[in-house]
């Protein structure tokens, strides 16, 4: 059975270097239809798109007509599972189910950051997810539950553990119009 599919707003840089402003249309985690005003592509050229709310997806194009590109996602099996979570999430957001936090989440473009403990313990970690108030990072440190730290150059404290690592609660929330993919902690 095949999942219903999930439309996002987004940006997709062309071969030619062009970036053009597209409709993305994803029913898996491995395949993007892509509505975009000129498909200037061609099958078997690469493309990368930036989907609002699911990230940048590496892809090669399958199918190329006029005004639309079939794409085939490319990546480690990682990448798949974390694109079919995001898609999860928007399909329970369309079915009505709300999500149970309250401010809009990001992934950043450059999602790498380091978090430090109040010990000076360092480690590199991996922003899931972040919104002006919190963050999810994937990261093997795994503090107790309210523990303080330093995400990048921000001040949190450990709220929750989730599989790949822990949410946090930012001590002083980040203002809503700097919550963009192109945040750096």
């Amino acid at each position: 059975m095949d999942a219903s599919p999930v439309v996002l707003a987004g940006r997709v840089l062309l071969p030619c270097g062009a970036e053009r402003d597209c409709l993305c249309r994803l029913s898996q985690a491995d395949e993007v239809y892509v509505v975009i005003g000129d498909a200037a592509a061609t099958v078997g050229s690469r493309v990368i798109c930036h989907v609002d709310g699911l990230g940048v997806i590496e892809a090669s194009v399958t199918a190329a007509s006029r005004g639309s590109l079939r794409l085939s996602v490319e990546g480690s099996p990682a990448h798949r599972v974390r694109l079919a979570m995001r898609l999860a999430w928007h399909r329970a957001r369309l079915d009505g189910r709300e999500d149970q936090r309250g401010a809009m989440r990001v992934i950043p473009l450059d999602p790498t950051v380091d978090v430090t403990l109040a010990d000076g313990t360092a480690v590199a970690a991996r922003i899931a997810d972040l919104s002006a108030t919190g963050a999810a990072l994937e990261t093997a440190l795994r503090p107790p539950v309210d523990t303080a730290l330093t995400v990048g150059r921000r001040r949190a404290r450990v709220v929750r553990h989730t599989d790949a690592g822990v949410a946090v609660r930012f001590v002083l929330p980040l203002r809503p119009q700097d919550v963009s993919a192109g945040i750096r902690l």
